[in-house]
């Protein structure tokens, strides 16, 4: 063993967050080279996001440098928030970045990720930081396994407070032969009768912006079409939230220019029916959101821009797999995707052993997640009950 890898060591700090906290080339240099990939937190996207979205205020950048001899490389990275709105927790913990970021799986060097884990997490207890909660975390990766390993060895808790498996894209196949397998031959029917009905009204075309003007152009007619719709009515849209529509802007300008940003579009006669944003990190692409015409929803507009853009990304050789980023049991994106992303939320302490603090708030997080559950549970009751019931 030479006397520079012996040398070799990691350690890590928690910055406020800002353009400087981190060296951009270090930062993308991370990201290329991560044991598993996550776009939220490319360095372009995550710049964004303390540039316009509300949770800037207060977010840290926990970075975990490894040094051997005067040199020193960016191995870890998290980038985190204060828990506040109905994430509120009065213990001193804080939270992966989770708006508009439904994973908080965090940037890891392959060389010894679970010491980048270890540092990471020293850090926060030298800064007070008795716990942080990482949701929707992918926890049957590499990334999960050097959590365990860190977690095993210095002693500290760890608690899942919910999971679920989301539909995930990763076929040899390509796109049409992927559909034929994957996709029910009652459904695979329904979807072509659906394009012949839209075909009657005038043309159908789908297509793909992948640079520049073209990306920007279909983003601001998925704007449109968000706002068209029932997130529009309840002002929860792109456009109405703060600092939603400059963020999204920007990731597609920044994306767009890495070809890591992408627009579906399913037009009628020119007119925009349904359309999709695809981020990409590696050779993975998240699916990051959808909106459809709510006018033409019998023709399940939103389903035939998914399937189309399922088979665009099968057949490009620069994707191996997508993340749907959907919510448990999508009722349409896991018909059409068949693979599954295991993802938790977890609560991880930075103290060893019993800490009150951590038992603390893990309690009025589970309070928190069990509050949810019944509430949706009464949702879907309610929606079950027969009319007059």
């Amino acid at each position: 063993m030479s006397a520079a890898l012996l040398a070799s060591h990691v350690e890590a700090e928690l910055l406020d967050a800002g353009e400087a906290a981190v060296p951009a080339e270090a930062w993308e240099a991370l990201a290329a080279r991560a044991i598993e990939p996550n776009v939220f937190l490319a360095s372009w996207m995550a710049q964004a996001r303390l540039r316009h979205l509300p949770d800037q205020a207060g977010a840290r950048i926990a970075a975990a440098w490894r040094h051997t001899g005067t040199e020193k490389r960016l191995a870890g990275l998290m980038l985190l928030v204060r828990p506040r709105g109905r994430h509120y927790n009065p213990f001193p913990i804080l939270r992966s970045a989770e708006l508009y970021a439904p994973l908080s799986t965090p940037l890891l060097d392959p060389e010894s990720p679970d010491e980048s884990w270890s540092a990471l997490l020293a850090a926060l207890r030298r800064a007070g930081i008795g716990a942080v909660a990482m949701p929707f975390m992918a926890v049957e990766g590499p990334a999960f396994g050097a959590l365990l390993a860190a977690r095993n060895r210095d002693g500290l808790p760890l608690a899942a407070l919910e999971s679920h498996r989301r539909a995930f894209l990763k076929s040899p196949l390509s796109g049409d032969d992927y559909l034929r397998t994957h996709l029910e031959r009652r459904r695979r029917k329904e979807a072509g009768r659906q394009k012949r009905r839209l075909g009657d009204l005038g043309e159908l075309r789908f297509s793909v912006a992948r640079t520049g003007i073209d990306v920007a152009e279909a983003l601001e007619l998925f704007l449109a079409l968000e706002a068209a719709g029932w997130k529009g009515r309840a002002g929860t849209d792109i456009a109405a939230a703060p600092g939603a529509a400059p963020y999204f802007r920007e990731i597609a300008r920044e994306g767009s220019r890495r070809d890591a940003f992408r627009v579906a579009l399913l037009t009628l006669d020119g007119r925009p029916i349904a359309a999709g944003l695809v981020a990409i990190a590696g050779r993975r692409a998240f699916y990051v959101k959808t909106a459809y015409d709510e006018e033409l929803a019998r023709f399940s507009p939103g389903l035939l821009v998914t399937l189309d853009l399922t088979a665009h990304l099968l057949n490009d050789p620069a994707i191996d797999e997508a993340d749907s980023v959907a919510l448990a049991d999508h009722p349409m994106i896991d018909r059409i995707w068949s693979q599954r992303l295991a993802v938790s939320s977890l609560l991880v302490g930075t103290r060893p052993g019993r800490d009150l603090s951590f038992a603390s708030a893990l309690a009025i997080e589970r309070a928190r997640t069990s509050g949810r559950d019944a509430v949706k549970a009464a949702l879907a009751a309610f929606r079950k009950e027969p009319a007059g019931g």
